[in-house]
């Protein structure tokens, strides 16, 4: 049995609102870098309603991933074509090698319409195929607002191969988090935020990694 902690870092939850919020029409998908970590808990029998795992000292061990996304890469906001997805894993395996202990964590996502709050079936079978123990984060878009007061997440894990659950997660110090996306929406920085599909588009003027965008929003923090 394995569950995950999951924490997101105030940038990264920041710069998933800024790509909802820059395409409102649209669906919007992207990558979780970040870091991943593996420990094994102990719970007593009595607490596992009797039932040990052979470790002879009556208790069950509970396999629990610990998951710190650090930062986003947006994706796409238009239909998802493979070829584009495989080029743009190619590009953040490079560069996840350069980072010593980042990796692809999971995936993000935000549905088209307004009051649909389902998983994004695509998106979750790339994640499931491609990445090892992902996650998945679903920007609520129903709760997006300058005026949020909590995180507009939910959080998911793969229990299966096809298979997945809510999961818990906590963004960092989220109140300045929400409070940072509010200001930045407000400044407009989502008009600077681009997604690897802008990248194919306009080639060289497009930097899907938004090393101007992070600096922008470390100014305002």
């Amino acid at each position: 049995m394995s569950s995950s902690r999951i924490s997101v870092s105030g940038n990264a939850y920041c710069k998933m609102v800024l790509h909802a919020i820059k395409y409102p029409h649209c669906p919007v998908r992207g990558v979780l870098l970040g870091k991943r970590s593996n420990t094994r808990n102990k719970k007593t029998a009595e607490e596992s309603n009797g039932a040990g795992d052979g470790n002879g000292d009556g208790s069950l061990a509970i396999a629990e991933a610990t998951v710190e996304v650090v930062d986003v890469v947006p994706a796409t906001h238009s239909p998802v074509l493979a070829p584009t997805i495989e080029a743009m894993f190619v590009h953040l395996d490079v560069f996840c090698r350069g980072e010593q202990g980042t990796d692809i964590v999971g995936l993000y996502f935000c549905n088209q319409l307004l009051n649909n709050n389902g998983l994004d079936e695509l998106w979750a079978r790339i994640a499931a195929d491609k990445i090892g123990q992902p996650i998945l984060l679903q920007i609520e878009n129903a709760k997006l607002s300058l005026n949020a007061t909590s995180p507009c997440l939910q959080a998911f894990e793969l229990e299966s191969a096809s298979k997945w659950r809510p999961a818990d997660y906590s963004v960092e110090n989220s109140d300045d988090a929400v409070l940072l996306a509010s200001v930045a929406v407000q400044n407009k920085l989502h008009r600077s935020l681009s997604d690897f599909e802008n990248h194919l588009d306009e080639l060289a003027s497009s930097d899907f990694y938004n090393v101007e965008l992070n600096a922008k929003l470390m100014s305002i923090t």
